[in-house]
């Protein structure tokens, strides 16, 4: 019965990947928030926690914890522990998962590889207080970054996709700021791979 349980769990994350949108984010989906910290050699699910990423984001550090495979992952900042979507849903951390940006309102990506895409998780810093926005980012492009594209000062989610080729900008609530126009290829976007790309680059999605 525990097989067969865990058959079925694993089906359905794969199933939830397959049907993310090819505008760059998906549904709803679960992200928890714990009080204790959690420190590398505790229990990550399938095993002990490892350091995999670190950064400094306001001057303090944050760390990406995950099993040996890079499953069941942990984003912390101090006492702050998040679990992140983007390994329930079958992606796997690395040294490379980590990217932030300081600031007024500071943000972090959690990035995952998934079959030549990327799904991206995006964290959200304010006043020492870190939460996770509910709506994983996919990027059929292989591309999903942290960027001022509006010039205010905080960073926008940049997301890549391939058919068709442009990039789709997020505000860190999660609402569409719009798109860039169409490409041939994504190198013909400005700055790739590190998409750079400031207002006057964007218009309404169609």
């Amino acid at each position: 019965m525990t097989a067969v349980v865990a058959a079925v769990v694993a089906l359905s994350a794969l199933v939830t990947v397959r049907l993310l949108r090819e505008d760059g984010t998906s549904a709803q989906a679960p992200a928890g928030a714990g009080s204790n910290a959690v420190t590398a050699g505790a229990d990550c699910g399938e095993g002990p926690c490892q350091v995999v990423a670190r950064a400094s984001v306001d001057g303090k550090p944050v760390e990406l914890l995950a099993d040996a495979q890079g499953g069941n992952g942990r984003f912390q900042a101090g006492a702050n522990v998040l679990e992140l979507t983007v390994t329930e849903l079958g992606g796997r951390l690395d040294a490379n998962s980590l990217s932030c940006v300081s600031g007024a309102v500071s943000a972090c990506l959690v990035h995952a590889r998934q079959e030549g895409a990327a799904i991206a998780q995006l964290l959200v810093g304010r006043a020492g207080t870190w939460r996770s926005v509910d709506k994983p980012y996919y990027s059929s492009g292989g591309v999903v970054r942290l960027d001022d594209v509006t010039g205010d000062t905080a960073p926008e989610v940049v997301v890549v996709q391939s058919s068709p080729v442009l990039a789709r900008v997020f505000a860190l609530d999660g609402s569409a700021l719009g798109c860039t126009r169409r490409y041939t290829s994504v190198s013909q976007l400005r700055g790739w791979p590190e998409v750079q790309l400031n207002s006057s680059d964007l218009r309404a999605c169609s």
